[in-house]
C-alpha cells in the first residue's frame, strides 16, 4: 500500500477527501509560487474560502491527537463556559494549508519546504459556521548558508471582516521549479 492509500484511511471530512495530498502531481506543480518568483510586499486576498464545520475541528483534534473534550464535545465545551466547540489552537494551520492551493501564497505547500518557525496571534475565537478568508503578504526573503528563506504574514478573517488570526511565518523553500523537480527525484533540493 502506498502512502496516499495509507493517508486515505484517515480522511474523514469532505474537505480532507477532496484535498489532493500528492504535492508532486503535475497540475499542482504548475500552481506553486517559488522562492525566485516571490515579490516582497505583495498582498494577496486568497479567493478560496473555508467554511468551518464541526467535523473539521474534530478531525483536526483527533489527528493531533489531543484528548481535551472541549475539542470534541459541544455540550462539555458549553459547561466549561464556551459558546460551542473550541478549535485546537493549531487548527488554523490546517485552514491555511487548505486555502493556499495555488499561486501567490502557495509556498507552504511547495514540496521540499520546511517550517523553522511561526508566531500565531488569535484575535477572536473561530466557531462552527465561520466562513474564513485569507490574506497573505510576503515581507522578506534572504539566503543564509545556502538555504532560501522567506517570511510572510497570514491573516484570517471571518465572513463579517473580523480578524480571527494573524500569523508571522518563516519558511525555507526550494529556490526554483527545477529544485522541486530535484526534490521529487530524491535529490537534495535545498542546497546551493
Amino acid at each position: 500500500m502506498g502512502y496516499l492509500e495509507e493517508m486515505a484511511k484517515y480522511q474523514k471530512t469532505g474537505k480532507q477527501k477532496e484535498f489532493s495530498a500528492d504535492f508532486l502531481e503535475q497540475q499542482q506543480m504548475e500552481n506553486y509560487e517559488f522562492w525566485d518568483e516571490i515579490e516582497i510586499g505583495k498582498e494577496t486576498l486568497i479567493p478560496q474560502k473555508f467554511e468551518v464545520k464541526a467535523e473539521d475541528m474534530i478531525a483536526y483534534a483527533e489527528g493531533v491527537p489531543d484528548a481535551n473534550p472541549v475539542f470534541y464535545d459541544e455540550e462539555y465545551a458549553k459547561k466549561c463556559g464556551y459558546d460551542g466547540l473550541v478549535p485546537h489552537p493549531l487548527f488554523t494551520t490546517q485552514v491555511l494549508f487548505y486555502l493556499l492551493r495555488k499561486g501567490s501564497g502557495s509556498w507552504i505547500r511547495t514540496p521540499g519546504s520546511r517550517n523553522p518557525g511561526q508566531i500565531l496571534e488569535w484575535h477572536d475565537p473561530i466557531r462552527v459556521g465561520d466562513v474564513l478568508t485569507l490574506k497573505t503578504t510576503s515581507y522578506d526573503k534572504w539566503l543564509k548558508r545556502g538555504k532560501y528563506y522567506m517570511r510572510y504574514l497570514s491573516e484570517l478573517y471571518d465572513q463579517h471582516g473580523k480578524l480571527k488570526m494573524r500569523g508571522y511565518m518563516t519558511l525555507i523553500l526550494p529556490k526554483s521549479r527545477a529544485d522541486v523537480l530535484k526534490f521529487a527525484r530524491g535529490e537534495h533540493a535545498l542546497e546551493a
